[in-house]
């Protein structure tokens, strides 16, 4: 694998994603962080858990072989943004950087608002992931952000279809402002459709406008991002 650094963003399962893109790589030295806010990831999940570190042991740290986790100290037991010089020089001594680069409340899609999402300008790719387990569900109860959508800010009861989950996604690719070719979709929770057919409608309608995209479900196809992000390069 070369370096590589990867940006996570979307909902519907970004941590998980970032996890086992971090582990796909773990033979090698991996930054797994943040550009915003996340719950830190703590061993046995990764080699090491960095909080507030020096710029002499987050430098010494990045360059063993396993997952670092490294990041900030922030409120209701996340982790922040590291400062920009470590984080800078903690991404150019990693053989691999992952990090999710917005945040969704745990929700399964989501919209973002202005300076969301937050790409390094290293990223060689952005994963945007999308919650399946939406569908059928209210936009106010399964999109964070959902106001940012006029309509649904004025019927939250909206459930979510075929156009409101596409919606989300072009959204999440366009706020990412990066070349068509940098970025994978993911449609996860597979297991939560009673119409598989209806995702694959949607991987159809993405892989239409040039879009690398694929259904799965990180929960039952744990080796689902190691072969196509990585084996695929």
């Amino acid at each position: 694998m070369k370096q590589y650094c990867i940006a996570v963003i979307g909902a519907g399962g970004k941590t998980t994603a970032a996890k086992q893109l971090a582990a796909a790589g773990a033979e090698r030295s991996v930054l797994l962080t943040t550009t915003t806010h996340m719950y830190p990831v703590e061993p046995p999940e990764c080699r090491k858990l960095l909080l507030n570190p020096s710029m002499e042991e987050l430098m010494e740290e990045v360059k063993k072989p396993g997952i670092l986790c490294a990041g900030s100290r922030a409120e209701n037991g996340k982790m922040g943004i590291l400062p920009d010089t470590l984080l800078e020089q903690a991404v150019r001594a990693a053989k691999l950087t992952v990090y999710e680069a917005d945040g969704a409340k745990r929700l399964s899609l989501k919209l973002h608002r202005q300076g969301e999402p937050v790409i390094l300008p290293d990223t060689d790719i952005c994963l945007v992931v999308a919650g399946l387990s939406a569908f059928g569900k209210p936009v106010g109860e399964v999109v964070h952000r959902y106001e940012r959508n006029p309509a649904w800010a004025a019927a939250a009861g909206q459930p979510v279809g075929p156009e409101e989950f596409l919606y989300c996604v072009l959204e999440n690719i366009c706020s990412c402002e990066l070349p068509v070719d940098r970025i994978r979709v993911l449609l996860n929770q597979t297991d939560c459709l009673t119409d598989p057919q209806a995702g694959e409608r949607l991987v159809c309608a993405l892989r239409a406008k040039g879009l690398d995209c694929r259904m799965g479900s990180l929960q039952h196809e744990p080796e689902l991002l190691k072969t196509w992000i990585f084996d695929s390069n």
